[in-house]
């Protein structure tokens, strides 16, 4: 049961940053003038629109949560007006089983792509003094990183070969906190999290419930225990259904983010007896009038979520929309002043 007011957050997406720059969105990936120009344009239309109440998105070098799988050999594609996006290294379960253990030990610091993001991330830090030491690429959760480094391979041999797919996960999941230990290690943070450690997972959810106690709790949890030291266990998992949330306790997930799950309801959540997150998206939001959003904010809050939140980007701004993202911060505010 909560025992504090519910925190409200409104989440600007990246890609609004190059549209209001009237650049590509690729351009913000490789180029870092247009990077920080884009930047300025953005924090000033932000100050501008919301006259501080919203405060404008702290400026990174652009975001690819694919960074230690690049590291590893995934083929990066760039498009002009699509995230970035990566390609398998084998359609072979027993190749990845090899190249994973021959990549042991590896410094991902002096990959090409952390080379490439510790230069941006310095770039911006000289122009936003506030900005991260190192930002932008990050790391995918045990089991997505299975699946995007296999492809479909990866759901074919869960069930055909499970065994070996544990092994396989066992690897990764190693790999992956390496990784993120060296870049904690980078930024001159502990690379053990005294505190806590978040989790990005959304492709576990297509695996069946009744493959998750042997093919993604021990995972979660591996993952947990070798990032953080500390109680803090975030899982932000998109697309799961109601039967796989029993999972998330014995996985040792404490704060639950679900996103975009439409299979999920409140009262799925009411159940889940873990702190959670409710997001009011973006495609929605957008189709609402001010006293449906407050209705529905009144509902989250009445089904005792933790976080409430809501998100926008280029969509909502070249739709001419933001007086719904208005509406949602008076909602905000209603609450806040109780």
């Amino acid at each position: 049961m909560r025992t504090q007011k519910p925190r409200f957050k409104v989440e600007i997406y990246h890609d609004v940053v190059p549209y209001l720059a009237g650049i590509s969105l690729k351009e913000i990936f490789l180029d870092d003038e247009q990077l920080i120009h884009a930047w300025k344009v953005a924090t000033q239309w932000t100050l501008d629109t919301f006259q501080g109440r919203l405060p404008p998105r702290t400026p990174t070098a652009a975001p690819n949560s694919y960074g230690h799988l690049i590291c590893l050999g995934a083929p990066l594609q760039y498009s002009d007006q699509a995230e970035p996006n990566i390609r398998p290294v084998t359609n072979s379960l027993e190749e990845g089983i090899r190249l994973l253990t021959e990549a042991q030990g590896m410094d991902f610091t002096a990959c090409p792509i952390f080379r490439q993001y510790a230069r941006t991330s310095a770039r911006v830090r000289e122009v936003f003094p506030e900005s991260p030491v190192f930002s932008g690429l990050g790391v995918e959760g045990p089991i997505t990183s299975a699946a995007l480094y296999l492809g479909d391979t990866f759901y074919i041999e869960a069930i055909e070969n499970p065994e070996r797919v544990r092994h396989f996960l066992q690897l990764m999941t190693d790999s992956i906190v390496s990784c993120r230990r060296q870049i904690n290690a980078f930024c001159g943070l502990p690379e053990v999290d005294p505190q806590g450690t978040g989790l990005a997972d959304d492709l576990a959810s297509m695996l069946p419930p009744h493959l998750w106690d042997n093919l993604v709790v021990p995972f979660w949890r591996q993952y947990f225990g070798g990032g953080t030291s500390g109680p803090r266990h975030f899982l932000h998992c998109e697309a799961m259904v109601p039967a796989q949330l029993k999972f998330l306790k014995p996985a040792g997930v404490t704060f639950y983010q679900p996103s975009v799950s439409p299979k999920l309801t409140l009262e799925d959540m009411r159940t889940l007896d873990i702190p959670f997150d409710w997001l009011l998206y973006a495609f929605h939001i957008t189709g609402m009038t001010d006293d449906e959003i407050a209705a529905w904010v009144d509902k989250a809050v009445q089904a005792g979520a933790d976080n409430i939140r809501t998100q926008f980007g280029e969509y909502t701004v070249r739709e001419g929309k933001i007086d719904c993202i208005q509406a949602f911060l008076d909602v905000k505010e209603r609450y806040t002043r109780q």
